[in-house]
């Protein structure tokens, strides 16, 4: 249950950038004023999120201090890559899918904030479901690559394509998972 709730977080981290793009969208314009009333829109719901966006941030950076702590285990198995395509900009495209909740979100409507919250659960399903935590775009933000390779295997690091085959590199798998880390 407690690694459930984890993925979701990480889930919900990749929302960070959504949720800052909802309040400036709701700005008439860069003032103390315009922030206070935005805010007052619907407090809770402001609050709601800072809460979840630090949490979900905080879960984010743990999930990879852990995927480092594992690759640098000298004790574990490493892979050879080759074949890698760069995934980058597929998390850039699942992205723009968040384009929907930036346009239509209203903070003082609950049903746009219900229709909206289904929304983010529908797809948190799929992704926490299928594993896919790595289509996170904060992950592109703080400066890690995601490519494939193989048999649906996913690589994350700091790394660029050149590097990887340049130095003939090896990844370590993250426990039983399709994840490997550089």
């Amino acid at each position: 249950m407690a690694g459930m709730v984890f993925k979701w977080l990480i889930f919900v981290s990749s929302y960070i950038p959504v949720f800052i793009m909802i309040f400036l969208n709701n700005l008439s314009t860069f003032s103390g004023r315009a922030f206070k009333s935005t805010w007052n829109l619907n407090s809770n719901f402001w609050i709601l999120l800072v809460i979840l966006s630090i949490v979900s941030f905080f879960s984010l950076k743990i999930w990879l201090y852990f995927l480092r702590r594992q690759a640098d285990n000298d004790g574990k198995q490493r892979y050879k890559i080759d074949k890698i395509k760069p995934n980058d900009s597929e998390v850039l495209n699942f992205f723009v899918t968040f384009i929907i909740p930036v346009i239509s979100l209203k903070p003082n409507s609950a049903p746009s904030i219900l229709m909206n919250t289904l929304l983010l659960i529908i797809e948190g399903i799929y992704f926490v479901k299928n594993n896919s935590l790595y289509f996170n775009v904060l992950l592109i933000i703080m400066g890690y690559h995601i490519y494939s390779f193989g048999d649906d295997c996913i690589i994350i690091t700091k790394k660029n394509k050149d590097d990887l085959i340049f130095e003939e590199s090896e990844a370590s798998q993250v426990g039983t998972t399709n994840i490997f880390y550089i």
